[in-house]
This record gives C-alpha cells, structure tokens and sequence, in this order.
C-alpha cells in the first residue's frame, strides 16, 4: 500500500502532485485511498462530470479480490469472498451478486484500464466512499458485510411481472427507456392512490385499463435479458422517470387525458412521462 492519508493529506496541501494521483478529464486532480492508504497504481482514475472513475483491478485487488480480464468482450469477472462482480465496457450498469447497479456514462476500458465508477464499486462490495477536498481524492473505508445477492434482495414476483410489462411496453426502447417504464409502475406501488404490489398495478382496472398488454395478452411474452434488467435496475431505485405516474407513446401524448391534465416530466425515447 501507498502513503498513509493523513500523511497524504499534509503533503497534498503543499504541492498536489503526490504519485497516486491522476490528471482528471475536468484538469482536477483525484487521489484513491483504501482505509487511510494510498492505492497504488491507481493513477488512471480520473473525474468525468463530477463521477470519479477508478481502475477496478487496482481497486480491487487492494481490497483483496481476484480480477478476471476478458480481453474478447472487454468485461471483468472480480470474485471475493461472498462476493462475485461482472461488468462489460460499454454497459450502463454493473453486476454484483446478481444485482444490478445503473451507471449513467457507462463502464469505461481506457489506456489499458477497464473503469467504472468508485460509488458504484463501493457499493459493489458494500464499503462507503467520501470525498477529501484537502487531499484531492476519495477515500473507500471498507465495510463489514458482503452484500446481500439479488436471490435475497428482489422479490421474485416483482423481476417477474415488472419485467414483463417493460417488455410489452417498451421492449424496442433504449435501456433507459425500459428503466423509466419501470419507475412507472414502482410509483404506483408507492402511491397510496394504487394499487401497493407490482402485479396489481399492471392489471389495474378501476379507473380503466392502465396498461393494455395486461389485457391484450402481450404481457405474457418471455422478456429479453435488457427487459429483466432494466427491472432489476427500476427495483434498486434507478431514477429515469422522476415521480411520473404515467406515460404514453408520444405521438398520442398532447390528445390524451394525462396530456390534458398532468404535468410532463418528459420525453425519453418513444414515451412521454408525466407527473
């Protein structure tokens, strides 16, 4: 391991150009430390609109996991105790114990290095992430438990019919527009005006029909992978949608009864979301 923080941050105050620390895409410059120590080779880590990415190898390696590169497909296998992380560049989300975590600018490989954000990593492995302004750099304090895997953090039930309906309703959309589709639905069941599970808000039907593939029988289909997916993501909480409680094709959008009485949120994809 590097230098110890607090030495690290004494001397950063004077000169700011300690080994370890890296040039930022933004001209800042970003130093990682794993409990109080400088990782060493993390020198590609660099800041992209105010996310820090960090070179997953070093990282977790210094956390004392085994990192698999696949050089055919660009995608890292990181296997720990209790813990198994896949990722592939150029995916908008990372893989951990069977969960699904969203990455808005995507997984990175870049110079050599494959690079993913250091929140979405921590998370990963169920450690915290703060920022040290004096020091220029973040610090990753380790944590105590592994995180806990899809089988045990999503209902079944949920991933069943949520992904369903996301295929149905939005299978040729961008992943972001399957995740906002799920928002949708997962609003709902957070409104005290719907129905409060998954599946009794997609075959609703006490002020109409909410959602025709319930009833039309599309909602029936297998989903693809990105369908299942973009629910796992809607179910940790992935934010496309804002509070929309509603949304509809948008060529249909202006005429419709949401159009005439709701607020938009906005456009994503073929789908207009509204309030």
């Amino acid at each position: 391991m590097g230098k110890s923080l607090s030495f690290m941050l004494a001397l950063a105050l004077l000169t700011m150009s300690t080994p370890g620390v890296a040039q930022g895409e933004d001209g800042g410059e970003v130093a990682v430390y794993l409990d109080g120590d400088e990782i060493d080779g993390a020198e590609a880590t660099y800041l992209l609109d105010d996310t820090t990415y960090v070179p997953i190898r070093q990282v977790c390696e210094a956390m004392g996991a085994t990192v698999i590169w696949d050089g055919e497909d660009k995608s890292v296998t990181v296997e720990a105790p209790d813990l198994v992380i896949r990722a592939r560049a150029g995916n908008k989300y990372l893989e951990a114990n069977g969960r699904y975590f969203y990455i808005e600018e995507g997984c990175h490989f870049t110079d050599g290095s494959f690079m993913v954000p250091a929140r979405t990593l921590a998370q990963a492995f169920g450690a915290n992430v703060e920022w040290v302004n004096t020091a220029g750099g973040i610090v990753i304090t380790s944590g105590e438990e592994p995180l806990v895997s899809g089988d045990e953090y999503y209902n079944d039930d949920d991933v069943y019919w949520l992904s369903r309906i996301i295929r149905a309703e939005a299978g040729n959309q961008s992943l972001e527009g399957k995740i906002a589709v799920g928002n949708v639905v997962m609003n709902r069941v957070n409104d005290p005006s719907f129905p409060d599970n998954v599946k009794d808000v997609i075959f609703d039907r006490r002020s109409g029909i909410q959602f025709s593939p319930a009833y039309s029988g599309s909602i029936y289909k297998d989903p693809t992978e990105d369908c299942i997916i973009a629910a796992k993501l809607a179910l940790e909480g992935t934010d496309i949608a804002g509070g929309s409680l509603y949304f509809i094709p948008a060529w249909a959008a202006e005429s419709s009864w949401a159009g005439r009485n709701r607020e938009v949120y906005a456009q994503i994809g073929d789908h207009v979301f509204f309030l």
